[in-house]
Protein backbone atom coordinates (compact mmCIF):
# COMPACT_ATOMS: atom_id res chain seq x y z
CA UNK A 1 0.00 0.00 0.00
CA UNK A 2 2.68 2.46 -0.90
CA UNK A 3 1.49 4.31 -4.09
CA UNK A 4 -1.15 3.56 -6.84
CA UNK A 5 -1.54 1.08 -9.15
CA UNK A 6 0.05 2.86 -12.04
CA UNK A 7 3.21 2.80 -10.41
CA UNK A 8 3.21 -0.11 -8.61
CA UNK A 9 6.70 -1.94 -10.24
CA UNK A 10 8.13 1.30 -9.66
CA UNK A 11 7.56 1.37 -5.86
CA UNK A 12 8.78 -1.93 -5.48
CA UNK A 13 12.28 -1.21 -7.24
CA UNK A 14 12.33 2.13 -5.18
CA UNK A 15 11.75 0.35 -2.13
CA UNK A 16 14.38 -2.26 -2.66
CA UNK A 17 17.12 -0.08 -3.19
CA UNK A 18 16.18 2.52 -0.25
CA UNK A 19 14.50 5.36 -2.04
CA UNK A 20 11.58 6.25 0.23
CA UNK A 21 8.36 7.22 -1.05
CA UNK A 22 5.29 9.25 -0.25
CA UNK A 23 3.14 7.84 2.74
CA UNK A 24 -0.15 10.04 0.94
CA UNK A 25 -0.45 7.14 -1.96
CA UNK A 26 -1.17 4.43 0.04
CA UNK A 27 -4.39 3.69 -1.12
CA UNK A 28 -5.89 0.70 -3.23
CA UNK A 29 -2.03 0.19 -5.09
CA UNK A 30 -2.09 -4.13 -5.57
CA UNK A 31 1.88 -3.52 -6.09
CA UNK A 32 2.38 -1.98 -2.17
CA UNK A 33 1.02 -5.51 -1.48
CA UNK A 34 4.28 -7.49 -3.02
CA UNK A 35 8.05 -8.13 -1.71
CA UNK A 36 7.11 -8.97 1.80
CA UNK A 37 9.92 -8.98 4.02
CA UNK A 38 11.47 -9.91 6.82
CA UNK A 39 10.66 -7.82 10.44
CA UNK A 40 11.82 -9.03 13.64
CA UNK A 41 13.81 -11.78 13.05
CA UNK A 42 17.70 -12.44 13.92
CA UNK A 43 20.61 -13.53 12.27
CA UNK A 44 20.49 -16.99 10.47
CA UNK A 45 23.40 -19.22 11.43
CA UNK A 46 26.12 -19.51 8.80
CA UNK A 47 24.89 -22.42 6.02
CA UNK A 48 21.00 -22.77 8.00
CA UNK A 49 19.15 -22.00 4.70
CA UNK A 50 21.50 -23.78 2.53
CA UNK A 51 18.75 -23.77 -0.35
CA UNK A 52 18.59 -19.64 -0.03
CA UNK A 53 19.11 -17.57 -2.92
CA UNK A 54 19.21 -13.82 -2.83
CA UNK A 55 17.89 -12.32 -6.56
CA UNK A 56 20.23 -9.09 -7.82
CA UNK A 57 19.77 -6.72 -10.51
CA UNK A 58 22.51 -4.52 -11.55
CA UNK A 59 25.99 -3.99 -12.92
CA UNK A 60 28.64 -3.68 -11.73
CA UNK A 61 26.43 -2.58 -8.74
CA UNK A 62 23.59 -4.86 -7.41
CA UNK A 63 20.95 -4.37 -5.82
CA UNK A 64 18.84 -6.59 -3.63
CA UNK A 65 15.56 -7.65 -5.89
CA UNK A 66 13.72 -10.69 -3.84
CA UNK A 67 14.28 -14.44 -2.28
CA UNK A 68 14.23 -17.49 -3.99
CA UNK A 69 15.17 -21.52 -3.75
CA UNK A 70 17.07 -23.85 -4.78
CA UNK A 71 14.93 -27.05 -6.19
CA UNK A 72 17.41 -28.78 -8.30
CA UNK A 73 20.94 -28.34 -9.87
CA UNK A 74 19.33 -26.35 -12.90
CA UNK A 75 16.02 -24.43 -11.27
CA UNK A 76 15.51 -21.57 -8.97
CA UNK A 77 12.02 -21.06 -7.57
CA UNK A 78 10.64 -18.10 -6.66
CA UNK A 79 7.38 -15.73 -7.11
CA UNK A 80 6.34 -14.74 -10.51
CA UNK A 81 6.43 -11.16 -9.84
CA UNK A 82 10.05 -11.47 -8.79
CA UNK A 83 11.19 -12.01 -12.31
CA UNK A 84 8.55 -10.74 -14.99
CA UNK A 85 9.95 -6.96 -14.44
CA UNK A 86 13.42 -8.58 -15.31
CA UNK A 87 12.44 -9.83 -18.54
CA UNK A 88 12.71 -7.64 -22.05
CA UNK A 89 11.27 -8.90 -25.36
CA UNK A 90 11.03 -12.43 -23.82
CA UNK A 91 14.55 -12.68 -22.32
CA UNK A 92 15.69 -12.22 -18.80
CA UNK A 93 17.98 -9.47 -18.29
CA UNK A 94 22.00 -10.50 -18.37
CA UNK A 95 22.28 -8.81 -15.18
CA UNK A 96 19.54 -10.33 -13.34
CA UNK A 97 21.00 -13.12 -11.59
CA UNK A 98 21.59 -15.58 -8.00
CA UNK A 99 23.79 -15.26 -5.39
CA UNK A 100 23.94 -18.78 -3.28
CA UNK A 101 26.29 -20.21 -0.70
CA UNK A 102 26.40 -17.76 1.61
CA UNK A 103 24.33 -15.70 4.41
CA UNK A 104 25.10 -12.04 2.84
CA UNK A 105 22.91 -11.14 -0.61
CA UNK A 106 25.80 -8.86 -1.65
CA UNK A 107 28.64 -11.23 -2.12
CA UNK A 108 30.61 -11.31 -5.17
CA UNK A 109 32.13 -14.27 -5.80
CA UNK A 110 29.09 -17.09 -5.30
CA UNK A 111 27.42 -15.26 -8.32
CA UNK A 112 25.38 -17.84 -10.30
CA UNK A 113 23.84 -16.83 -13.75
CA UNK A 114 20.29 -17.21 -15.39
CA UNK A 115 19.47 -18.82 -18.76
CA UNK A 116 15.32 -18.97 -18.78
CA UNK A 117 12.61 -18.88 -16.62
CA UNK A 118 9.03 -19.99 -16.35
CA UNK A 119 6.17 -17.95 -15.12
CA UNK A 120 3.08 -19.82 -14.32
CA UNK A 121 0.37 -19.21 -16.79
CA UNK A 122 -2.16 -17.94 -14.80
CA UNK A 123 0.20 -15.69 -13.04
CA UNK A 124 -1.77 -12.45 -12.77
CA UNK A 125 -0.87 -8.88 -11.59
CA UNK A 126 -4.44 -7.67 -11.50
CA UNK A 127 -5.04 -10.23 -7.97
CA UNK A 128 -1.67 -11.66 -6.95
CA UNK A 129 -2.34 -15.01 -7.78
CA UNK A 130 -0.53 -17.83 -8.99
CA UNK A 131 2.36 -15.87 -8.00
CA UNK A 132 5.01 -18.73 -9.20
CA UNK A 133 7.93 -19.00 -11.19
CA UNK A 134 11.02 -20.67 -11.84
CA UNK A 135 14.85 -19.79 -13.08
CA UNK A 136 16.78 -22.12 -14.78
CA UNK A 137 20.26 -21.48 -14.19
CA UNK A 138 22.71 -21.55 -17.56
CA UNK A 139 25.12 -24.15 -16.09
CA UNK A 140 24.85 -26.77 -13.22
CA UNK A 141 24.51 -25.56 -9.80
CA UNK A 142 27.64 -27.24 -7.67
CA UNK A 143 26.12 -28.53 -4.39
CA UNK A 144 28.47 -28.80 -1.26
CA UNK A 145 28.49 -27.81 2.71
CA UNK A 146 27.08 -24.83 1.84
CA UNK A 147 24.77 -25.39 -1.22
CA UNK A 148 22.04 -27.71 -1.45
CA UNK A 149 18.49 -28.11 -2.85
CA UNK A 150 15.17 -28.32 -0.72
CA UNK A 151 12.46 -30.47 -0.78
CA UNK A 152 8.83 -29.27 -1.76
CA UNK A 153 5.91 -30.25 -0.03
CA UNK A 154 2.89 -31.77 -1.64
CA UNK A 155 0.45 -31.73 1.22
CA UNK A 156 -1.39 -29.85 2.49
CA UNK A 157 -0.45 -28.11 5.20
CA UNK A 158 -3.23 -26.98 7.95
CA UNK A 159 -3.35 -24.49 10.47
CA UNK A 160 -1.35 -23.90 14.09
CA UNK A 161 1.85 -25.36 12.58
CA UNK A 162 5.22 -23.68 13.21
CA UNK A 163 7.30 -22.71 9.60
CA UNK A 164 10.18 -20.51 9.10
CA UNK A 165 10.80 -18.28 6.57
CA UNK A 166 14.57 -17.03 5.92
CA UNK A 167 15.16 -13.92 4.06
CA UNK A 168 17.39 -10.44 3.06
CA UNK A 169 14.26 -8.01 3.55
CA UNK A 170 14.02 -4.59 5.24
CA UNK A 171 14.01 -4.92 8.83
CA UNK A 172 11.56 -2.15 8.40
CA UNK A 173 9.64 -0.50 6.08
CA UNK A 174 11.63 2.87 6.22
CA UNK A 175 14.85 0.94 7.64
CA UNK A 176 17.71 -0.78 5.66
CA UNK A 177 17.87 -3.91 4.04
CA UNK A 178 20.45 -6.21 6.10
CA UNK A 179 23.85 -7.77 4.49
CA UNK A 180 23.38 -10.62 7.01
CA UNK A 181 20.46 -13.63 6.36
CA UNK A 182 17.42 -13.05 8.57
CA UNK A 183 15.27 -16.02 9.76
CA UNK A 184 12.26 -15.89 11.85
CA UNK A 185 9.34 -18.93 13.11
CA UNK A 186 5.92 -17.60 11.86
CA UNK A 187 2.90 -19.69 12.83
CA UNK A 188 1.01 -20.92 10.03
CA UNK A 189 -3.14 -19.97 9.70
CA UNK A 190 -5.74 -22.10 8.81
CA UNK A 191 -7.93 -20.63 6.37
CA UNK A 192 -10.83 -19.47 8.43
CA UNK A 193 -7.79 -17.76 10.76
CA UNK A 194 -6.30 -15.87 7.99
CA UNK A 195 -9.84 -14.78 6.91
CA UNK A 196 -10.74 -13.49 9.87
CA UNK A 197 -7.37 -11.30 10.91
CA UNK A 198 -7.61 -10.17 6.84
CA UNK A 199 -11.05 -8.91 7.44
CA UNK A 200 -9.70 -6.66 10.32
CA UNK A 201 -6.56 -5.88 8.69
CA UNK A 202 -9.15 -4.62 5.36
CA UNK A 203 -11.13 -2.54 8.11
CA UNK A 204 -7.83 -1.00 9.63
CA UNK A 205 -5.72 -0.74 6.30
CA UNK A 206 -7.81 -0.66 3.51
CA UNK A 207 -8.12 -2.83 0.48
CA UNK A 208 -6.58 -5.84 0.02
CA UNK A 209 -6.45 -9.04 -2.48
CA UNK A 210 -8.44 -11.93 -1.83
CA UNK A 211 -6.95 -14.95 -0.19
CA UNK A 212 -7.23 -17.98 -1.97
CA UNK A 213 -6.87 -20.66 0.58
CA UNK A 214 -6.33 -23.34 -2.61
CA UNK A 215 -3.57 -21.67 -3.79
CA UNK A 216 -2.27 -19.63 -0.78
CA UNK A 217 -1.08 -20.04 2.56
CA UNK A 218 -1.29 -17.36 5.78
CA UNK A 219 0.95 -17.03 8.45
CA UNK A 220 1.87 -14.44 11.41
CA UNK A 221 3.89 -13.79 14.13
CA UNK A 222 3.13 -10.98 15.85
CA UNK A 223 3.04 -6.88 15.51
CA UNK A 224 6.80 -5.92 14.79
CA UNK A 225 7.54 -9.35 13.73
CA UNK A 226 6.56 -10.59 9.56
CA UNK A 227 8.02 -10.04 5.95
CA UNK A 228 9.06 -7.01 4.17
CA UNK A 229 10.12 -5.34 0.95
CA UNK A 230 12.78 -7.69 -0.17
CA UNK A 231 11.81 -11.15 1.31
CA UNK A 232 9.15 -12.33 -1.83
CA UNK A 233 10.07 -14.96 -3.53
CA UNK A 234 11.91 -16.93 -0.63
CA UNK A 235 10.81 -20.55 0.98
CA UNK A 236 8.20 -21.08 4.21
CA UNK A 237 9.56 -24.23 5.72
CA UNK A 238 7.94 -26.72 7.51
CA UNK A 239 9.26 -30.30 8.59
CA UNK A 240 12.70 -29.51 6.60
CA UNK A 241 10.10 -28.92 3.06
CA UNK A 242 9.31 -25.95 1.40
CA UNK A 243 5.56 -25.45 1.56
CA UNK A 244 4.73 -21.65 0.41
CA UNK A 245 7.17 -18.94 -1.36
CA UNK A 246 6.56 -15.50 0.40
CA UNK A 247 4.11 -13.51 -1.80
CA UNK A 248 2.39 -10.15 -0.32
CA UNK A 249 0.91 -8.79 2.52
CA UNK A 250 0.49 -5.38 4.39
CA UNK A 251 3.52 -3.72 4.68
CA UNK A 252 5.65 -4.07 6.98
CA UNK A 253 5.17 -6.68 10.42
CA UNK A 254 1.66 -4.64 11.08
CA UNK A 255 -0.03 -7.61 12.74
CA UNK A 256 -1.44 -8.38 9.50
CA UNK A 257 -1.05 -12.05 8.02
CA UNK A 258 1.72 -12.38 4.91
CA UNK A 259 1.01 -14.52 2.31
CA UNK A 260 2.55 -17.37 0.63
CA UNK A 261 2.00 -19.32 -2.50
CA UNK A 262 0.75 -22.82 -1.14
CA UNK A 263 3.70 -25.02 -2.63
CA UNK A 264 0.96 -28.25 -2.99
CA UNK A 265 -1.18 -26.35 -5.44
CA UNK A 266 1.25 -26.13 -7.80
CA UNK A 267 3.36 -29.37 -7.58
CA UNK A 268 2.39 -30.35 -11.40
CA UNK A 269 3.24 -27.31 -12.90
CA UNK A 270 6.84 -27.55 -11.09
CA UNK A 271 7.63 -30.72 -11.75
CA UNK A 272 6.32 -30.08 -15.45
CA UNK A 273 8.36 -27.03 -15.78
CA UNK A 274 11.48 -29.05 -14.36
CA UNK A 275 10.97 -31.59 -16.98
CA UNK A 276 10.46 -29.13 -19.94
CA UNK A 277 13.02 -26.72 -18.81
CA UNK A 278 15.95 -28.33 -17.27
CA UNK A 279 18.41 -26.87 -19.81
CA UNK A 280 18.82 -23.80 -22.02
CA UNK A 281 19.67 -25.55 -25.42
CA UNK A 282 23.28 -24.78 -25.42
CA UNK A 283 25.09 -27.03 -22.34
Amino acid sequence: MFSKLAILFFAFLQLSNGVPLETDKLKNDLKSFFSPRIVGGVDAPYGFSRYMTALVWGYPVSSLVCGGSIITKRHVLSAAHCIEPFVHWGELSPSFRGVIGTNYWNATHTKIQFCGYKNHPGWNWANIKNDVGLLITASDIQFNHLVTPIALSSEWVAGGQRGLVTGWGRLGVWQNIPYRLQILFVTILSPEQCYRYMEKAQQIWGFGPPVHAAVEICTLHSVGHGMCHGDSGSALVYKNKQVGIVSWGYPCALGAPDVFVRISAFNGFIEDTIREYNCCGHD
